[in-house]
């Protein structure tokens, strides 16, 4: 039943006529959504020589280039990014979203959407010089940037571990001045003591040679 209602379906529309798609409206709608991007500047045209002219919002359509076969469509965008941009994340979403929005309003097959990028916008400042420093997208991450943060990371750790090195050193060199004030102390002390000791047996000594002396010296009692 439903095969039946498709081929009626199919018949009536058949009678009714054909519809034909421009290949400008198909260009109209492929340049927009590429413009809404985030990173494209602009649509550019090429002209004879090569020479690329920056096309205004007006007429974006003519950075586009179509071919239909059929009902399948290949679409060649030309664009201008934005300095800072990340240029193949750029690409990569305005062929997503050209083949998405072209296939969404026409109903035709895109099988291809290549993607040409003719230049870089390069913001100038008031005096008309570019700035020192490029302007970046929120999405994009530098490694630049990444190994800046990641080796003033590194310092600031290597720091403290130097710093918790020289406290402990510190203290180190702290209990061996007073392990070795303590050792001079105690040998001091035992100094002391053998230089006491030996100062006694010397008066004993003085003392034993010098007894029989006085004793041969007395006189006997008879």
């Amino acid at each position: 039943m439903a095969e039946e209602n498709k081929t009626v379906k199919e018949q009536e529309a058949q009678q009714s006529g054909s519809v034909n798609i421009s290949n400008d409206v198909v260009s109209i709608v492929a340049s927009l959504a590429a413009g809404s991007v985030k990173g494209v500047s602009g649509m550019v045209s090429s002209m004879s020589g090569g020479i690329a002219e920056l096309l205004g919002k007006k007429n974006m359509s003519k950075g586009v280039k179509v071919s239909v076969n059929d009902k399948d469509v290949t679409l060649n965008l030309s664009i201008i990014v934005e300095y800072g941009a990340k240029i193949p994340d750029v690409a990569w979403e305005i062929q997503e979203k050209v083949k998405s929005e072209v296939e969404a309003m026409t109903g035709l097959n895109v099988v291809a959407v290549n993607v040409s990028v003719e230049g870089v916008n390069v913001p100038k400042n008031d005096a008309g010089k570019i700035p020192a420093k490029p302007v970046k997208s929120e999405t994009d991450s530098e490694p630049a940037a990444q190994i800046k943060e990641t080796a003033e990371e590194a310092v600031e750790i290597i720091a403290e571990k130097a710093e918790d090195i020289a406290e402990k050193a510190e203290e180190k060199v702290e209990e061996l001045i007073n392990k070795a004030k303590d050792a001079a102390d105690k040998a001091e002390d035992v100094a002391e003591d053998i230089v006491d000791d030996a100062a006694e047996e010397a008066q004993d000594v003085v003392m034993e040679i010098t007894e029989p002396e006085k004793s041969a010296e007395e006189p006997d009692a008879e």
